[in-house]
């Protein structure tokens, strides 16, 4: 079974339908899952909302939401 490439992501949380600016990508490791939580939750004090994706191929997947340095629900809406 073949897999695309996949990548975890902290940008901006922007609006449901667009995500906002891309800071970083990371590969799609447990280590560098905990360095983008890390990341995202640092961002999110002082800046805008912060959101962590996961991107496999084109598609792209909000995990964890954070505002003022707490993680906060993930929305659909």
């Amino acid at each position: 079974m073949a897999t695309g490439s996949r990548a975890y992501v902290v940008r901006d949380a922007g609006s449901p339908g667009r995500l906002g600016k891309v800071y970083r990508m990371y590969p799609y490791t447990l280590q560098a899952l905990l360095q983008a939580l890390d990341e995202a939750r640092l961002r999110s004090y002082n800046g805008p909302p912060q959101v962590v994706t996961v991107v496999a191929d084109r598609q792209s997947t909000v995990i964890r939401r954070f505002e003022h340095g707490r993680e906060v629900p993930v929305t659909d809406s």
